[in-house]
């Protein structure tokens, strides 16, 4: 193992945001269906690989929540300009229903039976990302990788981040509890947007909960990166 152990990170005081489906945003989704944990592409980052756990995702700010979450609206410019035709929403509009049916929610982990401590597992950091490369080696080479980086960890290749999830996912201490609430990463999208994926076994104290206006700062900063259009 690398000298040290891995990084670890806590998380914000004040909570961390999700973006996630009404009435229950805090809801943590199924895992993944059992003949699609060999898929590269499908899923979340850190979701089980085995189906057998639960992983809910958070960031630090809504602005980060918004940013991830709308990015499949974004205008493909590889498209061109394609005309809107009557009944069909355009290139880079984004329906009001989307809003209507979403909730914007600051929660809090905190500890239980299960975690003692609210800690997360960094992957950003060079020393955790040494780590794991001895750890998951002859994952990484069955699967074609020579190294652990950045650009893997926060590549498309799921069938290597959901292992990451799960090395961090075993690490038990003597009483048989998580070591890690969760893993700490940054979003391909944006290194200035940071996350976090919860393990199922964490509890959460909701701080607030609210609906997505069109007026939203967080919301319009969004609309103007990706260049959407709200409804």
């Amino acid at each position: 193992m690398a000298p040290g152990g891995p990084k670890i990170a806590e998380p914000p005081r004040n909570g961390l945001w999700r973006v996630g489906r009404s009435p229950d945003p805090l809801r943590f989704g199924d895992p993944l269906d059992p003949a699609l944990l060999e898929n590269r592409s499908t899923g979340n980052r850190f979701d089980s690989p085995t189906g057998d756990y639960r992983v809910c995702y958070f960031a630090t700010t809504l602005e980060a929540c918004l940013g991830e979450t709308l990015s499949r609206f974004r205008p493909d410019p590889g498209l061109g300009a394609i005309a809107h035709e009557e009944g069909f929403m355009a290139l880079g509009e984004v329906p009001a229903d989307w809003r209507h049916r979403r909730l914007a929610v600051r929660a809090t982990p905190v500890p239980n039976s299960a975690i003692p401590a609210i800690r997360f597992l960094d992957v950003e950091a060079a020393e955790t990302r040494a780590l794991l490369r001895n750890e998951l080696g002859e994952l990484l080479a069955y699967h074609g990788y020579s190294d652990l980086d950045v650009p893997t960890v926060r590549g498309a290749d799921r069938r290597i981040t959901r292992w990451i999830g799960r090395w961090a996912y075993e690490q038990r201490d003597a009483d048989d509890r998580l070591k890690f609430a969760g893993i700490r990463y940054l979003s391909r999208l944006s290194s200035e947007w940071e996350c976090w994926a919860l393990f199922e076994d964490v509890a959460l104290d909701e701080k607030e909960r609210r609906p997505i206006t069109r007026d939203d700062p967080a919301l319009t900063r969004i609309a103007e990166l990706y260049s959407l259009t709200i409804f």
